[in-house]
């Protein structure tokens, strides 16, 4: 009964009973197949199946419109043969074809004697068709293409005709919009899924409460989750404890409509390790919903290396420093021998020039003495000089090989106490001695080692104030012979003991340099100790002293070296 009240709303009461059923039967058939598969080629081939039943014609073809050319295209034909062509042709979006008007004016054509109406030129003339139909396909206002029947024979098509094929171009276009937009979804997804697992960089989409939602491979790959540990957690799991709260700042404002560009931001690992990452953040929304859309590249090499070069840079500023320092101290050292070589030279000139020109002996014998000692003091003075530049030039040259035999330091101190007495009773200062009877025989170079104590006991006489006391020490270490010397002069700062054994370093307490000396004791004294295996250090206090120590190993079986006549 249902059927019967709609068929009389739609068709034509001319019609019986049994073919409004088979016309029922043939749309509700078009409707399944809409419904039922979404391949727009097996709608369109039941469509004409279909629709064959109710209507008879003898040519049946579909137009698709193609909106960026402006033009339509025969997608589908079907004769009664079989025969498919003309598939592919297309047909200008123009009033002069029937097609084109059709599309154009989107109101349905009946001809029902083609070679009587002179409108249009035939698209398919060859085919001499007669009579036909051509309906436009709308879905949503918007135009899909047109529905063409043709009949060899004249007045084939009557109005009750054209109302069914309006009828089915609804079907059709809704069937045609469905496909076309399931595959444009299909090919938007390829397309998402190709540039997801092709692309370099972190891909990411997080939702408003910080969840992530989805991301690419790239990001199991360089951070070792799998998708189980990363879908639907947080992605804090990224973010070191101390930027969460800026990461959540940049979300809200993300979220906001403020995108973000950040760069070398430290993310984590699952193994725990950092890597540097440039991330752009960006708001999106899908089905309404706002998600932020987070991409990162991998900086973390860029980030390494310009740590390294700033390193670098620093490293090479301070060796820059500090050859502009030693430039300078070269520059005073040649200042120093300068006046230190030519003042003793001068000396021994002037007196020698003076014994001379005493051809008729004027001189009495006690001055000629005194002359002849103040020569030898100052040959001794300008030997010691050459003797230290000497030393010097083996250390700048090479590694200066040890005589190391047995020895005693105890002994090797009171002899060097013996050599810088005079200079002691010169400056007024007296020199104590402390030794460990109970130190043992060592095995050492005692030539180098007494150079060692001469310089240190030296440069303690030149800096002790007049009427104070040196004192020189040793005692036993653990596995070594320590031996100190203390002096009751100026002192030092803390920053001025760091390179006091450098090459020119002159112990003044200032910088002024008031007192004589090349600067290269101290630099003989720690490479003489490095030979042997030691250690040299000094303790200073300003105002207070100094006490310069050094150490050397009491084992014997640490001398490998091969043993060479000094």
């Amino acid at each position: 009964m249902e059927r019967e009240r709609f068929f009389s709303t739609v068709y034509s009461p001319a019609k019986d009973k049994d073919e409004l059923i088979r016309e029922f039967s043939a749309v509700m058939e078009m409707a399944e197949a809409i419904n039922s598969r979404l391949d727009l080629d097996h709608i369109l081939s039941k469509m004409s199946s279909e629709l064959a039943r109710i209507i008879d014609y003898d040519i049946g073809c579909l137009a698709i419109y193609e909106k960026d050319d402006n033009c339509l295209y025969i997608r589908h034909i079907h004769r009664r043969n079989g025969d498919t062509s003309y598939e592919g042709r297309f047909v200008p979006m123009e009033e002069s074809n029937l097609v084109g008007c059709v599309a154009i004016n989107r109101k349905p054509i009946l001809r029902r004697d083609i070679s009587s109406d002179d409108r249009f030129s035939e698209i398919m003339k060859e085919d001499n068709l007669r009579s036909d139909i051509v309906v436009p396909l709308i879905a949503k206002d918007s135009l899909i293409g047109t529905l063409n029947l043709g009949s060899y024979e004249k007045n084939h098509f009557s109005e009750f005709d054209l109302e069914i094929v309006n009828k089915f171009s609804q079907l059709t276009s809704i069937a045609i919009e469905n496909s076309q937009l399931i595959d444009s979804q299909r090919e938007l997804g390829e397309k998402y899924r190709t540039l997801m697992s092709h692309a370099s960089e972190v891909i990411m989409l997080i939702d408003y409460s910080g969840d992530i939602v989805e991301c690419n491979d790239v990001v199991y790959r360089d951070f070792g989750y799998s998708p189980k540990e990363i879908i639907g957690k947080s992605f804090w799991l990224f973010t070191t404890p101390d930027r969460r709260d800026f990461s959540r700042s940049n979300l809200a404002g993300v979220l906001k409509g403020e995108p973000a560009t950040l760069s070398e931001i430290p993310c984590l690992q699952k193994s725990g390790e950092v890597v540097y990452m440039d991330i752009s953040a960006t708001l999106v929304k899908i089905k309404g919903h706002p998600y932020v859309l987070g991409v990162g590249h991998d900086v973390t090499e860029r980030k390494m290396l310009d740590e390294r070069i700033t390193i670098q840079n620093r490293e090479l500023t301070e060796v820059n420093r500090k050859l502009m320092e030693l430039d300078r101290l070269k520059s005073e050292f040649l200042g120093r021998i300068s006046h230190e070589l030519r003042t003793p030279l001068s000396i021994i000139m002037a007196y020698s020039d003076t014994l001379i020109e005493d051809s008729d002996c004027e001189i009495e014998a006690d001055t000629r003495r005194d002359f002849l000692e103040i020569i030898d003091a100052q040959s001794k003075k300008l030997l010691a000089a050459i003797d230290d530049l000497l030393d010097l030039s083996k250390v700048e040259v090479s590694d200066t090989m040890l005589n190391v035999t047995e020895a005693s330091i105890n002994e090797i101190i009171r002899l060097s106490v013996k050599m810088a007495e005079p200079s002691a009773r010169k400056n007024d200062v007296t020199i104590v001695t402390e030794l460990d009877d109970l130190i043992p025989i060592a095995m050492f170079d005692p030539q180098r080692i007494r150079q060692v104590c001469v310089n240190l006991l030296g440069n303690a006489v030149k800096f002790a104030s007049s009427g104070a006391a040196v004192t020189v020490s040793s005692r036993c270490g653990e596995g070594e012979i320590i031996v100190s010397v203390r002096d009751g002069g100026p002192g030092m700062e803390p920053e001025e003991t760091q390179e006091i054994f450098e090459n020119f370093t002159q112990v003044d307490g200032g910088t002024s340099r008031s007192k004589n000396g090349l600067g290269i004791g101290l630099r003989l004294v720690k490479h003489y100790i490095t030979l042997h295996r030691g250690r040299v250090w000094v303790e200073s206090e300003k105002g207070k002293g100094s006490t310069f120590s050094f150490s050397i190993p009491m084992s014997c079986c640490l001398y490998d070296r091969v043993k060479v006549s000094q």
